[in-house]
């Protein structure tokens, strides 16, 4: 082939990079993203042009950096040109809340309630620059929960008492001479009687939502004991999130001098401590801890002794990243590095590992590399689950399951990431699960680098779909190869296509089953074990692949409370996620084969179809005896009104999670062979099977009519499937499986 001719395919080339690479703009303004990427992914990556620039420029060399550092610099030349064409600013700086709340001119004043459960408390001594900036904020930015407000004035000496006095509605409890920070809180908290306190410093700024999402967590979570803010910097970069007490006794903030906005920070978790510039502290542990040890007046490791009290208590410390504070770091005590204050950090440090002796041999060591995992307190160890998608489980069944194994994940010890490969961070799904605990990363940019920053740490590694678990399994086995690695197929991706391409008789899509065949027999070859979700397809891969560990991991249901009688119920109901191609071809077979013979038998009967990401092709079905519903967020309200759920599906793989969530309903199901495939429901005990269209429209004119098959039916069913479906089986499989794996049970510890 002639230069000529080549040149064609390396102009495609490279505007597939120009292509990608803008798409990535997309995600990533500064270019850190992108150049993290580039890096990570060249350092394992198997490709020969990749392995021959890197014997030019190898990783961690001048030439290297220069690069990378170009790559940096092109991508914010690119952002400063786009912004300029379109006249917007580069970006808008956070502390622009700061500016608005101390340039705010209108007066201050409060409303007080008289059945709050929650109080703030601010110790202030003089700057009352700050406490009045501080107090502004919270009128600007009122909680949703009622609130009392009280300040502690330890003696100050310039005008701050003056100005008190004058702020219509401020409770103010005045102390008439000195006594540091730790013995005003004291005083503040003994005057009051609420259940909830917040310590809140003067020299910060409150956000929207700061204080509710404090209450929220102490609410849902009756085992946390402490909880904590995000503090930010006045220009918005972060101060802390949460901070860590190595085994020395010295500490770190988490994240210090780090842009705020990365997804590590943006979950709820357990650490050492919170700064106590902003926390909340239920009385029962102030109360059983004796509150802040006054052996460490005037300050310093006061509010890490409380945290460590707090878990000798038995509750926990957690860092809260929807309450946001700007804190002028240094504002109470300043921030040189005086004499005196190395001096009452020395002592106190001292105090505090004599102390906590027994904690302390239990935390991690001070080097570098620890800082992430110790950031983090868990109790067996962190588990990598990588998947396409955040799960969305009121959309489709697969996300049901992926939902429930990562709340079992958790509920067993384990602290879980979550690393969405392909579909960025849909929301609200992804704050549901962070507010669980769960950590939810985007690898759309940074897959490699994500796993490279918690790979020592992993006890395990999660990789669900094929072509999602092939990309990011190099990087798996080199960031983490200590980790067992399992392999959740979801479903036979080469079963479904090759029974797609039998029906729709395509010779196209049965070399992609071909295809799939040939990449998820060698994922299962590379990793430990392989998880399925039936009986028929472990059997089927035994055979195939017998020196392969296979383990069945069903859909997850729980039971539901049935709640309409069946006398008042009415009507077939579909429901299925409708990018799911087995979900449209089943019910367009129903609704032109089978619906015509039903209302044959049953005139009045109509068909209800629910789902999400409906095509024009499935909309178009409304029409006589079909209601074409789309998506809903509760499906309650449709089941309990139904009399019959079909599953008329004609090709797939693995179970069906549309069966097990129709039985914990209560309502009789009718399916076909390859609907119920895999799920240990027996036809006429359980469900009523039926392939052809005559005989489908029999089964639900049977059991539509007839009283006691349809009761026998739903509590048969209902049965079958929490033997099968519940959470307490899954959770029995992984135990299993991870004993098999050798996992220890207990965390990484250097």
């Amino acid at each position: 082939m002639s230069r000529q001719d080549e040149l064609p395919s390396k102009v495609r080339d490279l505007r597939a990079l120009l292509y990608t690479w803008r798409q990535l703009l997309v995600l990533d303004k500064s270019g850190l993203f992108i150049s993290d990427r580039v890096t990570a992914e060249l350092n394992f990556t198997t490709s020969t042009r990749a392995r021959m620039l890197l014997s030019v420029v190898p990783i961690g060399s001048r030439r290297f950096r220069l690069v990378i550092t170009g790559i940096r610099e092109l991508t914010r030349l690119a952002n400063f040109i786009v912004a300029r064409r379109d006249k917007r600013p580069l970006q808008i700086s956070e502390d622009a809340h700061v500016t608005f709340v101390r340039g705010d001119q209108r007066p201050l004043h409060f409303s007080p309630s008289s059945h709050s459960s929650v109080v703030v408390i601010i110790p202030v001594h003089n700057n009352w620059a700050m406490t009045e900036a501080c107090l502004r904020s919270l009128v600007i930015f009122p909680s949703q929960v009622p609130i009392r407000l009280l300040v502690v004035d330890d003696a100050s000496s310039d005008e701050t008492p003056e100005r008190l006095a004058g702020i219509e509605g401020l409770e103010v409890l005045t102390l008439k001479e000195n006594v540091g920070f730790l013995r005003a809180v004291h005083a503040g908290i003994s005057s009051t009687t609420e259940e909830l306190i917040v310590l809140l410093n003067n020299d910060t700024i409150v956000t929207e939502g700061w204080l509710d999402a404090l209450v929220a967590t102490m609410t849902e979570q009756p085992s946390v004991g402490i909880a904590g803010s995000i503090l930010l910097y006045i220009n918005g970069l972060l101060q802390e999130a949460g901070s860590v007490i190595f085994s020395d006794g010295t500490g770190v903030n988490v994240g210090k001098g780090d842009f705020a906005h990365r997804d590590w920070y943006q979950t709820p978790h357990d650490v050492d401590y919170c700064s106590g510039a902003s926390i909340m502290i239920r009385r029962s542990v102030w109360d059983a801890t004796g509150g802040f040890d006054l052996a460490y007046a005037p300050a310093y490791y006061e509010e890490t002794d409380l945290s460590f009290a707090a878990r000798r208590a038995g509750y926990r410390v957690v860092l809260q990243p929807q309450s946001r504070i700007f804190h002028v770091e240094g504002g109470t005590y300043g921030t040189d590095e005086s004499p005196r204050k190395r001096e009452l950090m020395d002592r106190n440090r001292t105090y505090f590992t004599t102390k906590w002796a027994s904690e302390m041999s239990e935390q991690w060591t001070a080097e570098r590399a620890n800082w992430v995992g110790a950031s983090w307190r868990d109790h067996r160890g962190r588990i990598l689950v990588v998947d396409s998608v955040v799960p969305t489980p009121d959309r489709d069944a697969g996300s049901i399951r992926m939902t429930a194994i990562l709340k079992i994940l958790q509920e067993m010890g384990y602290a879980v990431t979550f690393l969405s490969i392909q579909g960025g961070l849909k929301q609200p799904y992804t704050d549901h699960l962070r507010q669980l605990g769960i950590e939810v990363l985007d690898g759309r940019l940074h897959y490699a680098s994500e796993i490279a920053r918690i790979g020592d740490l992993l006890v395990a590694v999660i990789l669900s779909r094929p072509r999602d678990a092939r990309l990011v399994l190099s990087a798996v086995k080199k960031y983490a190869p200590q980790a067992p690695i399992i392999y959740d197929t979801v479903d036979l991706h080469y079963v479904r296509e090759g029974r797609r391409a039998a029906i729709e008789n395509s010779a196209e899509i049965a070399a992609l089953a071909d295809e799939y065949q040939r990449l998820e027999f060698a994922l299962m070859r590379d990793t430990d074990a392989t998880l399925v979700t039936t009986k028929v397809e472990a059997e089927a891969l035994e055979l195939a692949l017998p020196e392969c560990r296979i383990e069945v991991l069903s859909t997850i249901h729980s039971p539901s409370v049935t709640g309409g009688e069946r006398a008042a119920r009415r009507d077939l109901l579909f429901v299925g996620n409708f990018d799911h191609l087995p979900n449209r071809d089943g019910i367009k077979w129903f609704v032109s084969e089978v619906l015509p013979r039903v209302r044959s038998l049953l005139p009045e009967i109509h068909i209800n179809i629910v789902g999400s990401n409906m095509p024009p092709e499935i909309q178009s079905l409304d029409g006589a005896g079909v209601n074409v519903i789309g998506w809903v967020q509760d499906l309650a309200p449709l089941y309990d009104a139904a009399k019959v759920v079909i599953a008329p599906l004609r090709y797939g793989a693995g179970i069906k999670g549309k069966i097990g969530e129709s039985a914990m309903h209560g309502v009789p199901v009718v399916a076909t062979t390859i609907a119920s495939e895999g799920i240990n429901l027996l036809p006429e005990r359980d469900f009523l099977l039926a392939d052809e269209p005559r005989d489908f429209a029999t089964q639900i004119a049977r059991v539509y009519d007839d009283t006691a098959l349809w009761e026998a039916l739903s509590t048969n069913s209902q049965t079958a499937i929490s033997a099968q479906c519940s959470p307490e089986v899954a959770r029995q499989t992984l135990e299993q499986l991870f004993t098999l794996l050798g996992l220890t049970g207990q965390p990484i510890r250097r």
